[in-house]
């Protein structure tokens, strides 16, 4: 069966060198996809420098400023796609914004209000001494799997429309909600048959759009 041409992905918008509507749309479909994976790289930079219970309010303030830095680099064509992974460009950004931060503001920011971020170290610790991996591998676990959730999501948010509903309806309860798959033939009425096809269709279109982008090669094995 032929496709139509995909569309592009929300990065693939970004990067392109014609800046018009589309362009500017793509700035609020990024900030809803990506959001989560900035969120976890900016508090995994504050923890990297030693700062375990940061406000969700101070957060809040360096995403804003990673996505207005974002928003002028691609603006100016900074970015450069063959020289460096968005992955590892979007962490960069992440933690300059950071320490900028912490320039300003003296080095830490307040103390959080949270009652249980007190021991975010050493919660963090005990994880890292259960599973036995440094906490460095987690923090960096984290990320890659933040990441992956969102190309996911970017790239299914244009190849959706290429499917039935029905079909659409499978793949989201079993990927993007992680149900058992016994769980969705029940609650859909369908032979468990029909659920894994239309995960495996879907799933086989995403890694094609993916594979197109040499940003997102390596996340599609």
């Amino acid at each position: 069966m032929e496709f139509p041409q995909t569309p592009k992905t929300v990065l693939e918008k970004l990067i392109a060198p014609e800046q018009n509507a589309a362009w500017n749309g793509a700035w609020r479909d990024f900030f809803d996809i990506y959001h989560a994976t900035i969120k976890v790289m900016v508090c995994n930079s504050f923890y990297r420098r030693g700062l375990y219970g940061v406000p969700a309010s101070v957060t809040d303030d360096v995403i804003a400023d990673v996505v207005i830095s974002l928003n002028e680099i691609f603006a100016a064509r900074r970015y450069d796609a063959e020289k460096s992974r968005f992955r590892f460009f979007l962490k960069t950004v992440c933690d300059r914004r950071v320490v900028d931060f912490l320039r300003k503001n003296g080095g830490a920011p307040a103390e959080s209000l949270d009652d249980d971020e007190g021991d975010a170290r050493s919660r963090a610790e005990s994880a890292a001494a259960e599973s036995g991996t440094s906490e460095t591998e987690q923090l960096e676990a984290e990320e890659l799997r933040a990441f992956r959730r969102a190309i996911l999501l970017d790239a299914y948010t244009c190849i959706r429309g290429e499917f039935a509903p029905n079909t659409c309806v499978a793949f989201e309860m079993v990927k993007l909600e992680g149900l058992p798959v016994e769980r969705v033939v029940s609650e859909l009425g369908v032979s468990p048959n029909v659920v894994n096809n239309a995960v495996h269709r879907i799933t086989k279109r995403l890694r094609e759009t993916l594979s197109r982008d040499e940003n997102f090669k390596e996340l599609t094995a």
